[in-house]
């Protein structure tokens, strides 16, 4: 099964001689748990995350949150804004202590074209993106909300959870899942709380954990069948 998590870094398609150059140019960065930073035309730039988890988000005129992606280890922002100079308004916020390292966007704008093969591979992770949108605009339109948690469980199982024992623990609360979703809390809590009735996961108040994945896995694949 497919997850649309942004896995973007072309630091990891390039030769490790020209990556060390180009990650002894960034400034590290630390960020504790609820930091914000604004993505705008005045603090534009290149961050690669080191450890943590971020999420990018947007509030939208009636106040609620639209989430664009969750972040992880090895994962990338920024550099669309740079090479469009279209500046989206958006928030991203640390869920835990993060460490990312920064590159101001006139230095971004020079590596790429001093560097041929960071380019390039820059140029297959925004394809890839453009891909990953374009799926999740079928997500987010033509399926269920029960399909659309259980995919996404499933696949923030895959990409950020941690094994604990017999079930693996996605340290998200159900709003940020709702927000990720397209949905509201209150309906996202509902479903998971039936699945927690049935055993297949079990919640908390930051927390999901994801018992019995064969059971939300054959919900999901309804929907992967089309992606």
């Amino acid at each position: 099964m497919k997850f649309a998590l942004f896995k973007t870094n072309p630091l990891e398609l390039i030769d490790e001689k020209h990556a060390g150059v180009i990650r002894g140019m960034m400034k590290t960065q630390r960020y504790a748990s609820g930091d914000t930073l604004k993505l705008d035309r005045g603090y534009g730039g290149w961050w690669v995350i080191e450890q943590g988890l971020m999420k990018v988000y947007q509030l939208t005129p009636d106040g609620n949150s639209m989430t664009f992606a969750l972040l992880s280890e090895g994962d990338t922002f920024g550099e669309t804004a740079v090479l469009t100079g279209h500046w989206l308004r958006a928030t991203v916020e640390a869920l835990e202590p993060t460490v990312v390292r920064y590159l101001p966007a006139e230095q971004f704008e020079t590596i790429v074209t001093q560097h041929p093969t960071f380019a390039v591979a820059l140029l297959r992770i925004l394809a890839d993106r453009i891909r990953q949108a374009e799926e999740r605009v079928l997500y987010l339109s033509r399926f269920s909300l029960e399909q659309r948690i259980a995919y996404a469980i499933v696949g923030l199982a895959r990409a950020l959870g941690q094994t604990k024992g017999d079930h693996i623990e996605i340290n998200l609360s159900h709003q940020e899942i709702a927000d990720y979703v397209g949905a509201s809390r209150e309906a996202v809590s509902r479903c998971l709380s039936q699945w927690a009735r049935e055993g297949w996961v079990e919640t908390s108040r930051k927390s999901v954990s994801l018992l019995n994945e064969p059971c939300l896995r054959r919900i999901a694949d309804k929907m992967a069948d089309f992606l």
